[in-house]
């Protein structure tokens, strides 16, 4: 039996030291010396093909940080998972959204800077602005690199999906990679763009965008590899996460990077249960944006873009991971269990806050009895007063089209029945005729089970401990 475990799910992996496959170059903030670029010394490092030459940052974790990421992941949604696409995931063996994103993967390079988290989160834009607004375009990582104090993460220092989520609910918009100052220019750390140079203009309007955790833990396998599978079939990136926790999980990463091809396929549980080496540990974020599940076989995979260039193994700066890992693998961090690896996405909506529908208003019971029929009502506003149209997912499996259109501000009553006793995420969103969405609006139904009242102090305590919030972040056991 596993010892006591922090409910954490990584959304971020931070890098503070420069690494490579060979050992480590200390550099004090991670930020390379302008003295050192201007005598050639490490200039074009990473255009080297050379195991020996190529720089991986990491950044130092502490308890504080796993702390404030663990409030985050328990204060986020759960991604939506659309019923209506089961049977097209059961017939499909090869998938990627990478298509939908535009990207040079020689540019795609963090260099020395430790922000890997901002390369993926990005991309999650990026496909969401493809599909959503048929726009296609590369977006800059380079403003939130420069810009991100308003958030309280400085040039080349880690930060969190959710950070990135804050950041641009502040700024309202994302600019284009191809904006003044906006291409990526901090490979070398010298964080000498100011955030005032970046041209801001043209930019896509942002109304919302918000952090979503995909359910893989405390789950079978299946139903783990079945939910990020859907999220992806939602023609959605997914942002995934997980420790490297001492230097020889480090170098074995390191070493399949700069020595395998593109087609190579790598176990990233075979540290599970390893203690975290302060010194020596960090982790990594890169964007999930495809599999391949052959039935009968057990070469399934992951298909994952780095942000680690393009060396020549590489072209497409892409890499495999087993599909088959342990989705709740943890690792030691002071005698405590921390979750490695951790699947999420983000909730986005383009346009100003008056372009897009508000997100539904829903009225209803919130709680009942199974096998009867409740009714709920749901209305929404369009600040341009477009008709608008729409969507319910009642939780069980059951999700309407589009319904409508509608007026604005009219309401709309549906009724429904929930078969089961269970607790359901009643959802709604709305969309304007020109196409603009809202987010979803959630309303918690319950048709409860049948559960006998707590007897001992323990199970006493289990059934009340929702109610100590200063608990929210502590141990339970597994």
């Amino acid at each position: 039996m596993k010892k006591k475990i922090i409910v954490l799910v990584i959304g971020i992996v931070f890098f503070g030291s420069i690494i490579s496959a060979s050992g480590s170059l200390s550099l004090a903030d991670s930020k390379v010396d302008k003295n050192l670029i201007e005598s050639n010394s490490i200039t074009d490092i990473k255009d080297s093909d050379s195991e020996k030459t190529n720089p991986y940052p990491l950044m130092p974790i502490d308890e504080q940080t796993l702390t404030d990421w663990n409030q985050e992941s328990l204060n986020a949604k759960e991604a939506y998972i659309n019923p209506e696409l089961t049977k097209q995931i059961a017939t499909t063996e090869d998938y990627s959204n990478l298509d939908l994103l535009k990207y040079d993967a020689k540019e795609r390079d963090q260099g020395f800077c430790s922000n890997c988290w901002a390369w993926p989160a990005t991309s999650v834009v990026e496909i969401a602005l493809n599909v959503q607004e048929g726009i296609y375009d590369r977006l800059s990582v380079q403003y939130i690199n420069s810009c991100g104090s308003v958030v309280g993460v400085d040039c080349c220092e880690g930060g969190t999906l959710d950070i990135f989520a804050r950041f641009y609910r502040i700024t309202d918009m994302i600019i284009p990679w191809s904006n003044e100052n906006a291409e990526w220019r901090d490979r070398y750390a010298l964080c000498n763009t100011p955030c005032e140079s970046i041209e801001t203009e043209p930019n896509y309007p942002l109304s919302a965008v918000y952090t979503e955790i995909i359910e893989t833990h405390e789950i079978p396998e299946e139903q783990a590899i079945e939910n990020i599978k859907n999220v992806l079939h939602q023609q959605k990136g997914v942002y995934f996460s997980w420790f490297l926790p001492d230097r020889d999980y480090r170098d074995d990463f390191s070493s399949f990077w700069d020595g395998q091809s593109e087609q190579a396929v790598y176990d990233l549980d075979w540290d599970c249960g390893a203690e975290f080496d302060e010194e020596n540990g960090g982790g990594h974020a890169v964007l999930c944006v495809g599999y391949h599940d052959e039935e009968g076989t057990e070469n399934d995979y992951w298909i994952m873009l780095n942000s680690w260039g393009a060396p020549s193994n590489r072209p497409n700066g892409l890499f495999r991971v087993n599909m088959h890992m342990d989705y709740d693998c943890t690792i030691l961090f002071n005698n405590f269990e921390y979750y490695s690896f951790d699947f999420k996405t983000l909730d986005v909506a383009f346009g100003t806050e008056d372009e897009a529908p508000d997100s539904p208003q829903i009225n209803g019971p919130t709680n009942g009895k199974s096998g009867e029929e409740y009714t709920y009502e749901f209305s929404t506003i369009d600040y341009q007063g477009d008709d608008v149209y729409l969507m319910i997912d009642w939780g069980d499996d059951e999700i309407t089209d589009w319904l409508g259109p509608f007026d604005s501000e009219v309401t709309i009553q549906r009724n429904h029945t929930w078969e089961e006793k269970d607790t359901f995420d009643l959802r709604a969103r709305a969309k304007d005729e020109r196409g603009k969405t809202s987010l979803w609006a959630t309303l918690e139904v319950s048709m409860p089970k049948n559960k006998a009242a707590p007897t001992s102090f323990l199970e006493i305590l289990i059934h009340h401990f929702k109610f100590f919030p200063f608990f929210q972040f502590d141990l339970f056991t597994k």
